[in-house]
């Protein structure tokens, strides 16, 4: 008999007695979701008209009929703010403003990348 065998033999020997017990089961508690409001879909209708953005988006969109091979379409109305306001419009997909801090808003970098991705309509 190896050592281990026996060692355990010599613990069993020593050990108190003892029956197994059913252990408690934790009570069901069923999850209840806060009431909360009323689940309602917003719509265009239901957002602020911004005149002077929705101008930019009519130009962004203006120059996209324009010129039919293009894809992007970007305005910049002035680049000396902080932060700069840039309307991008993406041809069938989706217009949008972004504020670019002006640290970091370089115009040459993005004429450059619309070069890169915005040359033909796939």
């Amino acid at each position: 008999m190896s050592y281990l065998d026996r060692l355990k033999l010599k613990i069993l020997a020593n050990a108190p007695e003892y029956e197994a017990t059913k252990g408690t089961k934790a009570p069901y508690v069923p999850f209840v979701a806060p009431e909360s409001a009323p689940f309602r879909q917003i719509s265009a209708a239901d957002l602020p008209i911004d005149p002077e953005g929705d101008a930019r988006r009519q130009r962004v969109l203006a120059m996209l009929d324009e010129r039919s091979d293009t894809r992007y379409a970007v305005l910049v109305d002035d680049p000396d703010t902080d932060p700069v306001l840039l309307t991008l419009a993406i041809r069938g997909r989706a217009t949008c403003e972004l504020k670019i801090q002006a640290a970091q808003f370089d115009p040459f970098e993005l004429l450059a990348m619309l070069d890169r991705h915005g040359a033909k309509v796939h």
